[in-house]
């Protein structure tokens, strides 16, 4: 399945389908799991009828379905049933032809052309035309529209940080030859471009025609937003917020889709292994490991699965967020103290909890780069191992020096106190953090969680996006495309919004632009700065990587049609159906 969005935070342990599997190193691990990417359901399919598809969660999806203001992931994987993408993708992740928009490169003159095909249509019956797509880009540039995906990629585009910074009233590079062809100027070209998931190149459409008439400010909020316009297989036709959404088929869509209706449903994580005892959904999107280890011998289902590109992890805040958006490092905080950041890592036993939690689906996690990249992945670089002897010296060297009560202080003596930003996915998950944090307090450091327990998501995402002061240390889970730049870049430039640990070096900043130099169009020079990368992280310890996670899919053998192969078709749903 291919991403619209380079990336987003998700749930930790029930995290957000990425639906990839990029390489051989993929499938390798896939196989020692036992999991396949493909269901082959060999039966005659039925004629429509309707599917009903569970969403495991216990946070409501927000309803805001234009993806380029919205940083919910639920919504984001509910709703790829009406937005796929425009883009087909091969097994790497690289764009092919055959979508309802391809794209031509010209190095030479530093512009991308893309062509819609003229079968791509709305749900109303309107052709999808190049303003939908220059609309994507002036929707994400807008300051007034409060999208966070803007950064340094998407400013690359002729014109784009003048139209940003409010000094012009268009995307200068942005040429619109015709109502399928947009030409797309670039101060540099750069091999990200070619993948399906760069932030160079964003790969979906807005209704220009639906959405022009209303203000940038507020658009999030308005009711074009909650019930939008498809180009996918289908179309919204009723939503419950927060709990489910009723998609029909899109009637313009150029392939007839084959089930009359599809029923998307919330269902706490408490209850779908109950339910799918029971048979009550034909389909369930991203099952959680501890479902899939209660319900993994259930006959009437098939698991799927493929390994992530994202990872979960910890990080640290190390500084602010300045006037003009970007991250400045604050050497008056605490956790600026490499030792005191490498010391909390290694008194964590990741290794054993990735055993304990992950049921077989959790790799533990040596480097901030999935294995699902392939080669991008630096097998080399060391993981974190438990070892609470290193991490007392590191914290005695450093001067935090240990108290009457067994806590130590700062190195200049004041009281030392780490507050710890995690979210409510399960009893589960809360055991694995405190676990964490006394084994802190076994090496003299004192933690709180924020406000005295975990947080819901959706408060705990918006902490995180508020430039707040609260926590010290956060946990969290990126989804990353396939783009392998986008593991970097996503989140560790100085202009990311989702730089949320607010770390900039001259360093890292330097050789995050090595990835998507000119040098970089030969490959092995990129790998070879991506593993650079991995290393000068692990050895920084600003973000600490715990485990590789797997995206499951479980399908009823009712159900044929589903693949997690992107290179099959643009999307699965275009081929899903029902049988006996």
């Amino acid at each position: 399945m291919g991403r619209r969005h380079l990336f987003m935070q998700t749930v930790a342990l029930l995290t957000v389908l990425s639906g990839t599997l990029a390489t051989c190193t993929s499938q390798v691990l896939a196989k020692e799991n036992a999991l396949k990417e493909t269901y082959v359901n060999r039966k005659k399919p039925l004629k429509g009828g309707t599917l009903k598809v569970a969403y495991p969660s216990n946070t409501s999806f927000k309803g805001n379905f234009i993806t380029e203001i919205s940083t919910d992931g639920e919504t984001d994987n509910l709703s790829y049933i009406g937005q796929p993408g425009l883009f087909r993708q091969d097994r790497d992740g690289k764009l092919k032809k055959g979508g309802l928009a391809d794209v031509s490169f010209d190095k030479e003159n530093k512009t991308v052309l893309v062509t819609i095909s003229p079968k791509a249509r709305w749900s109303d019956g309107q052709p999808v035309t190049a303003k939908d797509l220059a609309f994507v880009y002036e929707v994400i540039a807008n300051k007034d529209s409060g999208s966070v995906y803007y950064n340094e990629d998407i400013g690359s585009i002729v014109g784009m940080e003048q139209y940003h910074n409010g000094q012009a009233d268009q995307i200068s590079g942005l040429q619109i030859k015709d109502d399928k062809h947009l030409l797309i100027h670039y101060k540099e070209m750069t091999p990200a471009m070619e993948y399906a998931g760069s932030g160079y190149l964003w790969n979906d459409a807005l209704p220009y025609h639906y959405l022009k008439d209303i203000p940038m400010s507020k658009l999030a909020a308005s009711e074009q937003a909650r019930h939008p316009l498809s180009y996918g297989p289908y179309a919204i036709k009723k939503v419950v917020q927060g709990e489910t959404i009723e998609w029909v088929p899109n009637k313009y869509y150029p392939k007839k889709p084959k089930l009359d209706r599809v029923v998307e449903e919330v269902v706490p994580d408490a209850q779908i292994a109950e339910a799918m005892r029971a048979h009550k959904y034909d389909m369930v999107l991203d099952e959680g490991e501890a479902t899939y280890a209660k319900t993994r011998s259930l006959d009437h289902y098939v698991t799927l699965g493929a390994l992530r590109h994202g990872f979960n992890y910890m990080g640290f805040r190390v500084g602010k967020q300045g006037p003009d958006g970007k991250s400045v490092m604050d050497k008056k905080l605490v956790t600026n103290d490499r030792s005191l950041r490498l010391a909390l890592a290694y008194a964590m036993n990741t290794e054993e909890v990735t055993k304990r939690y992950g049921h077989g689906l959790r790799k533990w996690a040596n480097s901030m780069v999935s294995p699902a990249y392939g080669a991008y992945h630096d097998s080399k670089v060391k993981p974190y191992y438990h070892n609470l002897k290193k991490a007392n010296a590191l914290l005695d060297k450093a001067g935090f020096k240990r108290g009457k009560d067994g806590y130590r202080s700062k190195p200049n003596g004041k009281k030392l106190t780490l507050h710890v930003l995690a979210h409510d996915a399960g009893k589960g998950y809360e055991a694995i953090i405190k676990n964490y944090m006394q084994l802190w307090k076994k090496v003299g450091v004192r933690t709180e969680l924020v406000n005295g327990r975990m947080m819901e998501f959706n408060n705990y995402n918006a902490l995180l996006e508020s430039n707040s002061e609260k926590y010290d240390i956060w946990f969290g889970s990126w989804l990353l495309s396939s783009e392998p730049s986008v593991a970097a870049t996503a989140a560790y430039s100085p202009s990311s919004s989702f730089n949320h640990g607010h770390f900039v070096t001259k360093e890292n900043t330097e050789l995050l632009r090595s990835l998507n130099s000119q040098k970089a169009f030969d490959t092995k020079y990129r790998i070879a700065q991506m593993h650079k990368w991995q290393a000068y992280m692990q050895k920084e310890a600003y973000v600490v990587p715990l485990s590789y996670t797997y995206g499951l899919t479980v399908v009823g053998k009712n159900v044929k049609g589903v693949t997690l192969d992107p290179s099959k078709q643009l999307t699965y749903w275009e081929n899903v159906c029902l049988t006996k």
